[in-house]
């Protein structure tokens, strides 16, 4: 196409105007606010998925959402007891709630549904409570503490024990 000539003006504004129109018929996205009376943490996206997870540190409780954060429901299991919310980084699906006690949860399906699961010790305070291993999602360590006398010391447990037993 010449530019030099009217009908070469005329046909790129013509194009120009038809491009910008389209633009300009899109939607505007849509943001939705939600208020706490905490500062959410630990904001976790299951991926490739509109789930998310995150601890409320002030209450101990966790939260779910469906929606990309639109709406939110908090999750019974661990209520109250929350220590950490721990997201299996080789397994899209999986999450684990962990708890100031022995009884903890797990989810398979992201958060849909949660399975209780003891251990025989606490989990440790001093690092993260589950340390994952990158060529084999369903091994996992549960790092714990043994805080019977003056001092705590640090244990190591096979969580595929633990969760066998239940």
């Amino acid at each position: 196409m010449r530019l030099h000539t009217a009908a070469g003006w005329r046909s790129l504004l013509f194009s120009t105007l038809l491009c910008t129109g389209a633009w300009a018929k899109k939607e505007k996205p849509s943001v939705k606010s939600k208020k706490f009376d905490f500062i959410p943490h630990n904001v976790n996206y299951f991926e490739d998925s509109d789930v998310l997870l995150f601890e409320d540190n002030l209450n101990n409780d966790v939260y779910r959402s469906t929606d990309a954060g639109a709406t939110w429901d908090k999750i019974d299991e661990g209520k109250g007891k929350m220590l950490e919310i721990s997201m299996h980084p080789f397994d899209k699906k999986r999450a684990y709630i962990i708890t100031v006690e022995k009884t903890h949860y797990k989810t398979s399906d992201q958060g849909k549904t949660w399975e209780k699961f003891e251990a025989d010790a606490q989990a440790t305070i001093f690092n993260t409570a589950l340390t994952y291993h990158a060529g084999d999602p369903d091994r996992i360590i549960f790092n714990a503490m043994d805080c019977t006398g003056i001092f705590c010391s640090e244990l190591v447990r096979d969580f595929n024990a633990i969760c066998e037993r239940y």
